[in-house]
């Protein structure tokens, strides 16, 4: 099991099919690679590379440079207070 410590020192980062299991640094992802990163820092950061459909691909939106498998990770996920935001913006509607 990954723990903490792991996540902070870039550890055992989950891996979708299809990518390198050491990742490329920004300066050689082709377009449409997914750039979750999965471990090192500033310029040495390496990021997961496996290809992302044309339809999934919208830079900009949140996760919309992951593939799949490493969108799907991080949906959902945020703060409390930004979990919360939607049912205090229904009550003050």
């Amino acid at each position: 099991m990954r723990t903490v410590l792991d996540m902070i020192a870039g550890r055992d980062a989950p891996l979708a099919s299809g990518s390198n299991g050491m990742g490329r640094v920004l300066a050689d992802l082709d377009t449409h690679q997914c750039r979750f990163p999965l471990r090192g820092e500033g310029v040495a950061t390496r990021f997961c590379a496996a290809q992302v459909s044309e339809s999934d691909w919208l830079p900009g939106a949140p996760g919309r440079c992951y593939c799949r498998f490493h969108r799907r990770l991080t949906e959902g996920r945020g703060t409390g207070a930004e979990r919360a935001a939607p049912r205090l913006l229904e009550r003050l509607a």
